[in-house]
């Protein structure tokens, strides 16, 4: 065999393996994003990784302790579907968390009790972060 084509027959062999283990880090690694209903309907199909769940923190059985960094909280899909799903965090409460944001929470969720537990909690940044578009 001739030295170029060693050559290019080593750099696709290496070329195929980055690929291969790009493609299946990112398989192993991804998180999808869902609505309230679609977990309320079928909680183990996503519940094996861990999931992202996005809604709107509603009033009801909202309960905060800075001290103890406990979160208890209900969010509404937002998406127009009235479900609803009960949210436990325990950790940093963000400082833009409040009533009627959109939070994405991660974690899983408690098929016994039906209770969301989040290892996370990101909120929506408030709009007074957001430019202003001028209308024409």
């Amino acid at each position: 065999m001739k030295k170029s084509y060693k050559f290019i027959l080593a750099g696709v062999v290496f070329v195929c393996v980055v690929g291969y283990l790009f493609f299946t880090s990112f398989r192993s690694e991804s998180v999808y994003y869902l609505e309230v209903s679609e977990v309320k309907q079928n909680p183990e199909k996503y519940n094996a990784k861990g999931m992202r769940v996005t809604g709107e923190v509603m009033p009801e059985d909202l309960s905060k302790d800075f001290k103890k960094q406990y979160l208890a909280f209900t969010i509404k899909d937002i998406k127009g579907s009235e479900d609803t799903m009960n949210v436990v965090y325990n950790g940093i409460i963000p400082d833009t968390f409040k009533v009627g944001i959109h939070v994405i929470v991660e974690g899983k969720y408690d098929t016994e009790n039906h209770i969301f537990k989040a290892a996370s909690v990101l909120t929506k940044c408030p709009s007074k972060y957001e430019a202003d578009v001028e209308q024409k």
